[in-house]
């Protein structure tokens, strides 16, 4: 197995650290400028034992307090669809809250916030604030609760307010130099310290690495035995009925061979 240390980035160290009570604290009020009291995390144990069962979590820290929750994402990967990746979590952190039989006003006010390590959107902002609103009248409030953020970590200086682009530099480059960044980058240090979780994480993420290459080649395989199958019944039709032209031509033609199974329904 490969010995490297774990960034801020890495999902697991990011969620460690963001399960710090005073590093979230700053962090919320740093990009959202919201102060907080205390701190309940829905979902902190997933930060310490990483397994199979949270492949499919989406969410990586979601916190709440003083009436309020806070979904809170590390977005390495470029995500073309990341609106629809807001719209899903918005729709996991909504149904969660909303008890069977509870009005809609029992809706807490919720956050978003996706810290990318690129730009979205290509417009080189620092932050996009995705609120909803009336594209009819701009002014009227919709008043639905919910709060969007997209951090675009490349922009850190271009971000106004010195502790977010202090955050926003470190999440980007690991270079250290505001109190934030400082108080963050001594977790990620002492985090590295714990090498039964380092080699746990290590191997959770190689093996799932191997997993999703397997399923890869199998589906390519499952792809070409499909295809040959399919061919091979588009030429017992086309020989049924003795049309061998159009069997020649459909080896060499994709087109006609898409056109051919849409005949036979194949």
């Amino acid at each position: 197995m490969t010995s490297r240390k774990l960034e801020f980035s890495d999902r697991w160290m990011f969620n460690r650290v963001m399960c710090d009570e005073s590093i979230c604290a700053k962090m919320i009020q740093a990009v959202l400028g919201i102060e907080v009291g205390s701190i309940e995390y829905v979902n902190a144990e997933q930060s310490y034992e990483p397994g199979y069962e949270s492949r499919g979590v989406r969410m990586d820290v979601v916190a709440k307090a003083d009436g309020r929750v806070y979904d809170i994402e590390m977005q390495v990967a470029v995500e073309p669809e990341l609106g629809r990746r807001m719209r899903y979590s918005q729709a996991i952190l909504d149904t969660s809250e909303l008890g069977k039989g509870q009005r809609y006003n029992s809706l807490p006010e919720s956050y978003i916030v996706f810290l990318c390590l690129f730009d979205p959107y290509d417009l080189g902002c620092p932050a996009y604030r995705l609120d909803r609103c009336c594209q009819t009248e701009p002014s009227l409030n919709v008043e639905d609760g919910s709060h969007w953020l997209v951090l675009n970590a490349n922009a850190w200086a271009e971000a106004s307010d010195p502790v977010l682009s202090d955050l926003l530099r470190y999440a980007a480059t690991g270079w250290s130099g505001g109190a934030l960044s400082c108080d963050i980058d001594r977790l990620v240090s002492s985090y590295n310290q714990d090498q039964g979780w380092v080699r746990k994480v290590m191997w959770f993420e190689e093996e799932l690495a191997y997993r999703c290459q397997l399923e890869r080649e199998q589906g390519i395989e499952q792809g070409i035995e499909q295809g040959a199958s399919r061919y091979a019944a588009l030429a017992k039709r086309l020989a049924e009925e003795g049309r061998t032209q159009d069997l020649i031509a459909a080896a060499d033609d994709p087109a006609l061979r898409d056109r051919l199974f849409a005949e036979f329904g194949l």
